[in-house]
């Protein structure tokens, strides 16, 4: 993968030098790019590994994060919870071939959904952890955004049955809803296998599929 050449991106973005360099030390941090030494920084590959690790670790770590979040939620945590599920349910998810503004303000519910749901957790460093682990599994939806949907889901229903669940301290129920959660979603994890798999097989000079 070519390297990140700060000057090409002050060009392409028409920023200063600074605000990149900021840009790529915090990409960085989080994994999305990587630094080798005496060649500079490039973005980080993708593949099948790196995909079913980051996945593996960020649900494992959601629920962790969302039992400590049953446990230590107060109720200012209960009415953020609430209001932004109400929020979620009114922005209907998008086709494969919908409108890509729609599909972000989509995703940009969803993932402020979940957010709230585990911000009751009393954990900065959990939920910077979650967070950048986060970013690396919306990296690879954005990447195979035609892939990334939940064709046959009703999800409104499922975040709503896990919400219901996690305000009511049920925390085997609350576990047990998101498992089941991130399990349907396996049909997509499936066609992103497949994609990737497709990726690897492609000449060298072709092979990496990333993007910032």
């Amino acid at each position: 993968m070519e390297r990140l050449k700060v000057e090409q991106l002050v060009q392409f973005y028409g920023i200063g030098h600074s605000p990149v360099r900021e840009a790529i030390l915090l990409l960085s941090s989080s994994g999305l790019v990587i630094h080798e030494h005496l060649k500079g920084y490039r973005v980080a590959p993708v593949g099948r590994d790196d995909y079913d690790d980051v996945l593996d670790v960020y649900q494992r770590l959601y629920k962790l994060t969302l039992g400590m979040a049953m446990e230590f939620g107060d109720e200012a945590w209960e009415e953020r919870v609430v209001v932004q599920l109400h929020r979620s349910a009114k922005v209907q998810p998008v086709a494969p071939d919908g409108d890509p503004g729609v599909r972000e303000l989509w995703q940009r519910n969803y993932w402020e959904l979940h957010g709230q749901l585990l911000s009751g957790c009393n954990s900065p460093l959990m939920l910077q952890l979650l967070g950048d682990i986060g970013f690396r599994v919306e990296r690879y939806v954005n990447l195979f955004a035609e892939l990334a949907h939940d064709a046959g889901r009703d999800v409104g229903v499922e975040h709503r049955a896990i919400v219901e669940a996690a305000l009511a301290r049920d925390k085997p129920r609350a576990i047990a809803l998101i498992g089941e959660y991130f399990a349907s979603a396996q049909p997509m994890r499936d066609s992103i296998h497949q994609a990737l798999d497709r990726a690897e097989t492609r000449p060298a000079r072709r092979r990496n599929v990333a993007a910032i």
